[in-house]
């Protein structure tokens, strides 16, 4: 835990991850398979909070801030590159500590997506930490959605 902790402090002073999050990717298929996958929760009475595709750098870390509310229910949709070989998604508290932790592999699923429902345990911001690794790309475009329940 204690090494998960100086990475991630390192991670978030590297000027290097800015880059990732301010700079969308054009990948429009991924951008399309996002548009579809929010829609189904749209169906459900979930609406669109954030909704990024972004150019993210081999073997970073890539820091977002998330915003929620207490006891609302959020929707998290991570999508990898349908290429990758690994990609990881935590989501961190105020406390630092790790509230949802995914690891995937492609060796072990053929889905390059994730989507976890989570109900927020108190008001503010917390840290959504993403990677992933696409053989043979220093950098390969991910999308990232958050909706929030209407109810």
């Amino acid at each position: 835990m204690k090494s998960f902790l100086l990475v991630l402090f390192i991670a978030l002073n590297c000027s290097v991850l800015s880059y990732a999050q301010d700079n969308a990717c054009n990948d429009k298929q991924l951008h399309s398979e996002l548009v579809t996958l929010n829609q189904n929760f749209e169906k459900q009475g979930f609406s669109v909070q954030q909704f990024s595709t972004m150019d993210m750098p081999e073997k970073a870390y890539v820091p977002i801030t998330v915003s929620m509310k207490q006891g609302k229910m959020y929707q998290i949709n991570f999508l990898a590159n349908p290429d990758f070989q690994n990609y990881s998604m935590v989501l961190i508290d105020k406390d630092k500590k790790e509230l949802i932790k995914i690891k995937v592999k492609s060796k072990n699923t053929e889905e390059h997506f994730t989507s976890k429902s989570f109900v927020a345990p108190y008001t503010g911001s917390y840290w959504l930490i993403l990677t992933q690794k696409v053989k043979g790309e220093k950098s390969a475009c991910g999308g990232l959605s958050i909706l929030e329940s209407g109810k």
